[in-house]
């Protein structure tokens, strides 16, 4: 049986629980990758985000130089372009025709014209010969370029220099122009942050050089995760954080989570597979137990009717050498007779009581009378064994609901096995007493007693003891099982005091209110 269990055991580790472990470890020790690839698909997430907001940036400043180059007349003035273009944060325009030298100079905000205005003409005007020639190849090749060439600081702001090429009636016009930095940031370019940020992450624009912030979408809890120089404005960075957690947090959170799951499987498998070897292991356990009952109920049978069978033989056949043999005889056979019904009656009960076909009727029983009773029937085999015997009865007693036949299966039962386990000082007492709200009835004996530890198991069917000598003693491991089966069936309690070495006291304690007509199995 053990060697089958263990094999069993061995053939599901090996196919169940050790690939799962297997696999689990497996996926811990891939955690680290796992989010190191979860890492680099954020930052290219916001990598597209900055990657939009630049685009954003640019489409914007090129929608406005489409517009004017649809006002620019023939004479370069911008009719009505100009409320146009204030609104979208331009504060000087240089506009100056390819093939000439001579600039037209437009100031849409007078409190930024400084005092050295030709000085500063000039030097916005000294444009790299190179860097004309390029954006006029892209404006040739379809493409207009828009070139940021450098910052300045006008009027308390810092003035963007943007210089790109129009498309107008009189032919091309070459543009230098001031964009507020601060103005464009916080009119043009904060109501696409906020929608892009949707309360998820905080978006901010700030210098490089000071980390100044120029504007940022929410309050800033986090360290800013990626930064990155916009198109058209290179002082400028567009940073980004988590309006909750860093990445770092987010990595650990998800790493933490990942692990604790594979170690919440691992420990429910383990968990699930301890209940099923405890339980195979208590299955197997039951199929000894029932492999032994039958053994030792066959060897019981079979002692009792090799008595009688040998006996009534030797009566049938008169061979009887005296009258005194002849009596011996007879009671040889009415005990063995009467322990061979005792066997047949307690198997006939559990069966009853295994198919929940076991009934009791109930009656106002003196207990003190049926112990009488039960004692006076078996006075003689306990004389037989050797056993004295005394009775210590409490009188009166209230009547409590009980079966009668019950009651002294259990009381026979208690008997029989006070006669078994004593071995050594051969003395049994009944009691009878109340305490409190119950009468109870006692058998005690000065037998071989129980350990602690198997109090509980001794009224478990098919159970018995296999310490010393307890094994060696007949038995089918029923009597307690009965015993604690009529005490449960009346509402009572079986208790037990029992110190090994020196005897036991069984006790049935039947309470007197709560009691039905009708008690069943």
């Amino acid at each position: 049986m053990k060697s089958a269990a263990n094999r069993l055991i061995i053939t599901v580790i090996g196919t169940i629980l050790l690939p799962i472990i297997v696999y689990s470890v497996y996926e811990i020790s891939s955690i680290t990758e796992d989010e190191e690839v979860i890492e680099k698909v954020y930052h290219e997430q916001l990598n597209a985000i900055i990657f939009s907001v630049n685009q954003f940036s640019d489409d914007n400043l090129s929608s406005i130089l489409n517009k004017l180059e649809d006002n620019l007349s023939d004479s370069l003035t911008l009719s009505d372009a100009e409320p146009f273009l204030a609104f979208s944060n331009f504060n000087v325009l240089l506009l100056k025709a390819a093939d000439s030298s001579q600039a037209r100079a437009v100031v849409l905000n007078d409190r930024l014209k400084p005092r050295n205005w030709l000085a500063l003409q000039d030097s916005l005007l000294a444009v790299n010969p190179e860097l004309s020639e390029q954006l006029l190849r892209y404006k040739a090749g379809g493409y207009r370029k828009i070139e940021p060439i450098g910052t300045i600081r006008l009027g308390g702001e810092n003035q963007q220099i943007i210089r790109a090429v129009l498309d107008t009636k009189m032919g091309d016009i070459q543009l230098t122009g001031l964009l507020s930095i601060e103005g464009f940031a916080n009119n043009v370019l904060a109501p696409k942050l906020q929608q892009i940020a949707e309360g998820e992450l905080v978006i901010t624009l700030g210098y490089s050089a000071t980390n100044q912030l120029v504007y940022l979408t929410d309050s800033l809890t986090n360290d800013v995760i990626l930064r990155k120089s916009m198109w058209l404005f290179p002082d400028l960075e567009v940073g980004i954080s988590s309006s909750s957690k860093t990445v770092k947090e987010l990595v650990e959170e998800r790493m933490y989570y990942n692990l604790g799951s594979s170690l919440l499987l691992i420990s429910l498998l383990i968990f699930g597979f301890s209940l099923v070897v405890r339980n195979f292991r208590r299955e197997m356990h039951l199929a000894q137990t029932k492999s032994d009952f039958v053994s030792n109920v066959s060897h019981e049978l079979r002692t009792p009717l090799s008595l009688i069978s040998m006996f009534a033989e030797t009566l049938f056949l008169d061979r009887v050498p005296s009258q005194e043999k002849r009596k011996e005889y007879e009671e040889i056979i009415l005990k063995e007779t009467n322990r061979l019904t005792n066997i047949v009656n307690k198997i006939l009960n559990f069966s009853q009581i295994e198919a929940n076909k076991r009934t009791y009727t109930p009656t106002r029983t003196d207990i003190n009378e049926l112990l009488r009773e039960v004692v006076h029937d078996y006075a003689y085999h306990i004389e037989k064994n050797g056993f004295t015997h005394s009775c210590e009865l409490t009188e009166p007693l209230p009547q409590p609901l009980v079966d009668r036949e019950g009651l002294y299966e259990a009381l026979v039962n208690l008997v029989d096995n006070a006669i078994k386990y004593s071995d050594q000082e051969k003395n049994l007492v009944f009691r009878t007493g109340q305490k409190g709200n119950a009468v109870y009835l006692e058998v005690e004996d000065k037998g071989i007693g129980i350990a602690t530890d198997k109090v509980k198991q001794i009224f478990e069917k098919f159970y018995r003891v296999t310490d010393g000598n307890v094994y060696t003693t007949q038995g089918a491991g029923l009597g307690l099982a009965l015993v604690s089966h009529i005490m449960d069936a009346h509402n009572g309690d079986v208790e037990v005091e029992s110190t090994l070495g020196k005897g036991s006291t069984f006790r049935l304690v039947f309470y007197l209110e709560n009691h039905g007509e009708n008690i069943s199995s």
